[in-house]
């Protein structure tokens, strides 16, 4: 009998309705499902199983296994209902206190019951913070380096050597520093708590990195760029609200500017990923011309240069992301640094480094340790990320199913050393 899996919304969880046999043939299919839940943000999952005439160990395995990943993201995934075999053996493996809802007024009903401390505290146009905290209101010192336009030109003389705190955080074009002409190798970089990734400007390029190890501080060297020092004191969670299927960034970055004094704020996103779109830069910019350059407003010129994504890319994964936004026309040092990152009046530049999945917990929590926690595997991509809402041909927008994000008002001095 193959098993069939629905859902109904009951007041206080998401009911995944079970009917068939719980073995090692059909288990997986369960896994799968509340995997898929989870990942959309529902974290108060109960299951029916009064349908379900048998239980293997094999099934035991996978309650027992997607119980604990529903804890491992703050949340639960407990039985509410089960027909009498499955109830016996439950009874029998002793397992029935860990996998079952508590019946209603007993010790371990009014403790699950109390109330959560990932209660929303804000929401906001489709989209729901956790646990959002202020930033403070004095702003983080920012600097820009060069100038995106000049570097773009492949006449760009400008190249500084960023060494890399652990409170530093920096997005632009440049490269792991080496002796080489920086012309030749740079191409999108991230940093972030001291780490620095960078992609090479070649197609199909892997991610190089430097992590701070004993006396090693990593070191940059920026063609053009944006960097600032310090851990942006404001931070939440976020995930969509109601039926909602992901996060546009641009919409987090738009509701985040309700809690921030001033018009441009420092943002680091950590975030599972439903979908981003950006480019990459595919060739040196020693082989830049006059007229063959990335920068060209030409089309067919620019796409010779960069690779821009069609659809968007690296769903169900995790990503790091850097960067800044302003509200509004941006005017002053990022006039030219910020383009527009949706239909809105909002602007930024932001570079994503991407990592294989690491279900993140509900609410906010530590940045470095969430960062750390992250970058400890292997990086997978580095973009920039640029918006394509254009109806139809669009590639669309870069969405999170859920994540963290900390921010801070943060004040921009021109280029300079």
């Amino acid at each position: 009998m193959d098993i069939s899996i629905s859902r109904r919304q009951s007041p206080d969880a998401l009911v995944l309705v079970v009917s068939g046999r719980l073995d090692a043939e059909h288990a997986g299919e369960l896994a799968r499902a509340v995997e898929e839940e989870l990942r959309h943000g529902h974290h108060a999952i109960a299951l029916d199983l009064t349908d379900c005439g048998f239980l293997s160990s094999a099934g035991i395995r996978v309650l027992f296994e997607i119980h604990r990943s529903a804890k491992g993201v703050g949340g639960t995934c407990l039985i509410r209902a089960a027909s009498e075999p499955i109830r016996r053996v439950l009874d029998l493996t002793r397992l029935a206190p860990l996998l079952m809802e508590p019946v209603a007024g007993t010790a371990a009903s009014r403790v699950t019951t109390a109330p959560s401390s990932a209660a929303v505290d804000f929401e906001h146009d489709g989209l729901r913070f956790i646990g959002l905290e202020q930033p403070a209101a004095a702003p983080l010192p920012g600097r820009l380096i060069g100038s995106p336009a000049a570097a773009l030109s492949g006449h760009n003389s400008t190249v500084e050597r960023l060494p890399l705190s652990r409170h530093t955080f920096a997005i632009g074009l440049a490269a792991l520093a080496d002796a080489e002409p920086l012309a030749a190798r740079a191409g999108e970089m991230l940093a972030a708590c001291g780490t620095a990734f960078h992609r090479l400007p070649h197609p199909f390029s892997a991610i190089d990195y430097l992590t701070p190890t004993g006396h090693l501080v990593p070191e940059v060297d920026v063609a053009a760029g944006l960097t600032w020092e310090g851990i942006p004191s404001g931070r939440t969670g976020f995930e969509p609200a109601a039926d909602a299927e992901a996060v546009p960034v641009d919409d987090l970055i738009t509701a985040v500017f309700a809690h921030v004094a001033g018009d441009t704020i420092a943002i680091v996103a950590v975030g599972e990923v439903h979908g981003l779109v950006g480019a990459e830069l595919i060739r040196p910019l020693a082989e830049a011309s006059a007229i063959d350059r990335p920068g060209s407003p030409r089309r067919e010129i620019a796409a010779r240069w960069l690779s821009f994504s069609r659809e968007p890319v690296h769903a169900r994964r995790t990503a790091v992301v850097v960067g800044v936004a302003t509200r509004g026309p941006a005017t002053g040092p990022l006039a030219d640094f910020v383009r527009p990152l949706g239909t809105g009046t909002t602007r930024g530049h932001f570079h994503a480094t991407v990592f294989p999945l690491r279900p993140l917990k509900r609410g906010s929590g530590d940045l470095a340790t969430t960062v750390a926690d992250i970058t400890a595997s292997e990086p997978l991509a580095l973009l920039h990320l640029l918006p394509d809402p254009q109806p139809v041909l669009g590639s669309g927008r870069s969405q999170f199913i859920r994540g963290r994000m900390w921010f801070a008002p943060l004040a921009v001095t021109g280029a300079g050393r």
